[in-house]
């Protein structure tokens, strides 16, 4: 079940909390039972799904992947080298801020993401303990350069701070954790989900289910609710039997324009459907710079 709507730019953190952390209204009272039972069937489904691409190697299926490949053939731009920037690297900085301001740790976005960006140089510069290719990159930006990354993982996470009531959640939220499924059955399909935000909502009978908030970015285009159905179907997978996936809610921060889908399994089969034809689009694995570049998108 999926629902396209509207909010004013900046959007009201009241009104887009509702459309979060709603009631999940669901038209059948064995919602959750139908989900799951559509989930059961997906892995051997899925693995099916990738035995033609045998020959190709092993794939990580990601939202990019179905963006690019469910496009329009005159829309797809063409594949850039990846390289770290301040673009690819405010989401991650941007959450991490995030999670700092709603965990009292940082009083502003602006601290926040000096906070951020320093942890980041700082593991970086130790060569100790984990460290990723985005904290070597920082670590060797002239102070001009993490001018320049500051100021927009400022602007990415303000956007994400203020959008929310964050004193609306019963329980701290989850905020910027990336998923992955790995199929059981085929070492040649692992799928990602990306949400922002994770949080859980109750039905009317007061049954539980989880909610994402996915921020969206470029422009409004036809493949979202594909994209958004994967998440879907991602995160019926990975979930707990009692607490099914309920509400996905893409959300573009510079519009204000969202896309609620209220998960059943009419919504997983369109996931299925669109994992189908982004396998089919693809004819190569990715490269590791280009699965670095899904990851930052």
């Amino acid at each position: 079940m999926i629902a396209v709507g509207s909010v004013p730019d900046p959007s009201p953190p009241r009104l887009l909390t509702q459309q979060l952390l709603g009631p999940l209204i669901s038209p059948a009272d064995d919602h959750g039972a139908s989900v799951r039972e559509a989930a059961a069937r997906l892995p051997h489904a899925l693995a099916d799904l990738a035995v033609p691409r045998v020959g190709s190697g092993s794939f990580r299926l990601t939202d990019h992947h179905v963006r690019t490949a469910l496009a329009r053939s005159d829309a797809v731009a063409a594949a850039t080298p990846f390289a770290w920037s301040a673009r690819t690297a405010r989401r991650a900085l941007g959450l991490a801020t995030v999670r700092a301001l709603v965990a009292g740790e940082a009083a502003s976005p602006l601290e926040g993401a000096r906070i951020a960006i320093a942890q980041a140089v700082h593991s970086a510069g130790l060569g100790q303990g984990p460290f990723s290719a985005m904290d070597r990159w920082l670590a060797g930006l002239p102070p001009a350069g993490l001018a320049v990354v500051h100021a927009d993982v400022v602007t990415w996470a303000t956007r994400l701070w203020c959008a929310v009531d964050w004193s609306a959640f019963v329980e701290p939220p989850l905020i910027g954790r990336d998923r992955w499924w790995d199929s059981p059955h085929s070492s040649l399909l692992a799928l990602r989900s990306r949400a922002e935000v994770r949080t859980f909502v109750s039905d009317p009978a007061g049954r539980h289910y989880s909610a994402h908030l996915v921020v969206l970015g470029g422009p409004r285009r036809s493949t979202i609710r594909a994209e958004l159905s994967v998440v879907a179907l991602v995160e019926a997978l990975l979930a707990p039997p009692l607490v099914p996936p309920g509400r996905i809610l893409g959300w573009w921060p510079e519009s204000g324009h969202l896309v609620k889908v209220e998960v059943d399994a009419s919504v997983l089969a369109a996931g299925e459907a669109a994992i189908a034809r982004t396998l089919a689009a693809v004819e190569a694995p990715a490269t590791p710079g280009q699965e670095v570049a899904r990851a930052a998108a």
